[in-house]
């Protein structure tokens, strides 16, 4: 068993057991880094088996060969199971809305109703119905799927049907925007403000997956394991 309870695919017998897709095409490389060679290129929506996360790199087992690849490009294949009704009262404690999105406010609005669920896909049960015109807040998009807080609930609508808010500017300057996947593209200093002048809160690798909360001119306040920091907007490459 690795890390995160995948049974290892050399330790079966049969055809591994694919885990998750690929939401883009990348290269599965050699090794946990970009400087790697490439072994083969994969299509979106490629099925594989997840052996270990590193980091921000994914390590699988596709095509009958080991590799490395961004993990932030990838999503669990949801398992068939049957949806649960409206008002289900053994909702996941796992869809709970986390207390640092409780006070947020809304970002998008549905433009129909939709059934809000457990994950980024119609396999996954249905947790509530949300209304049309209804006003939620987006916490992150992968794929054709976003993450959002409704309520007191956090569940997946598809993307297609959340049209957005305006932004409004807050004191200083600084505008919320909805939560981004993003990676660095450069090792450099993560500010505790929007400035060079500012403190250094910590030093980010190349590739390191983060999420963008806020901007504020060339700016961008990014969230990175529970923490907020900010960095240059042209050191960061957005993935959705």
């Amino acid at each position: 068993m690795n890390q995160l309870g995948y049974p290892h695919p050399s330790a079966r017998t049969s055809s591994p057991t694919h885990t998750h897709r690929t939401t883009a095409e990348l290269k599965l490389r050699k090794g946990a880094g970009r400087h790697y060679l490439v072994q083969s290129n994969l299509s979106s929506g490629t099925e594989l088996a997840l052996v270990e996360v590193r980091g921000s790199w994914a390590h699988v087992y596709v095509h009958r060969i080991y590799g490395w690849l961004p993990n932030i490009y990838l999503e669990p294949i949801p398992a068939a199971i049957e949806e649960n009704v409206e008002g289900n009262p053994e909702v996941d404690s796992g869809s709970r809305v986390l207390s640092r999105y409780s006070l947020i406010e809304a970002t998008h609005l549905t433009t129909a109703t939709l059934n809000l669920r457990q994950g980024s896909g119609t396999g996954y049960p249905v947790l509530k119905v949300v209304e049309q015109a209804s006003k939620v807040r987006m916490v992150l998009q992968q794929g054709l799927w976003s993450q959002i807080q409704f309520g007191q609930l956090l569940g997946w609508v598809p993307s297609m049907y959340l049209q957005t808010l305006p932004s409004r500017p807050a004191k200083g300057g600084l505008i919320a925007v909805p939560n981004q996947r993003a990676l660095t593209t450069i090792q450099l200093n993560a500010r505790r403000g929007p400035g060079d002048h500012h403190s250094l809160a910590r030093i980010l690798q190349a590739d390191t997956a983060v999420v963008i909360v806020a901007r504020q001119g060339a700016w961008r306040q990014i969230d990175r394991d529970g923490e907020e920091m900010w960095i240059p907007a042209s050191q960061l490459r957005t993935v959705y």
